[in-house]
């Protein structure tokens, strides 16, 4: 922590601050998180040096169109491999900056696929049980890991 008034936080420090956590040791090879840690990692660093070139527009169309693709892919994959591991942490991440730039990312990506998708039971049912962040504890819906979040693992 900084003596700078929180104001002063930019993007970078806040990227920074992430990239750091999931670094540590503890962190980064947690069992049965190191495939999501390095796709975690992997996004933070790419965006990261993303954000020293590109201008927002610029940023927020790339990795809309990176989200989707690797979220193609996660959706053909069983979901305890680990390249659908390290492509949660991958897109989460994603989704964790881009709901930074626009607090709404999250929800206009839910519609756009809505309008374009006709939904029955099963397949709203499948999609909506993956819109969980991460892995998920059914128990309380905590993960337990001090990440704020809601998982699935």
């Amino acid at each position: 922590m900084s003596q700078r008034k929180v104001c002063e936080l930019t993007i970078m420090d806040i990227t920074e601050r992430m990239l750091r956590f999931t670094s540590r040791d503890e962190i980064a090879e947690a069992s049965g998180y190191s495939d999501y840690n390095t796709g975690t990692r992997d996004a933070l660093n790419e965006m990261r040096g993303d954000m020293e070139k590109l201008t927002e527009e610029e940023f927020v169309s790339k990795y809309d169109e990176i989200s989707l693709e690797k979220g193609d892919e996660l959706f053909e994959l069983d979901e305890e491999a680990p390249r659908a591991q390290y492509l949660q942490g991958y897109c989460n991440t994603v989704e964790d900056v881009m709901s930074f730039i626009n607090p709404a990312y999250i929800y206009d990506q839910m519609t756009m696929l809505e309008e374009g998708i006709e939904f029955d039971e099963e397949f709203e049912a499948a999609f909506y049980s993956g819109m969980e962040h991460h892995h998920h504890d059914e128990e309380d819906g905590d993960c337990g890991c001090g990440c704020g979040h809601h998982h699935y693992h």
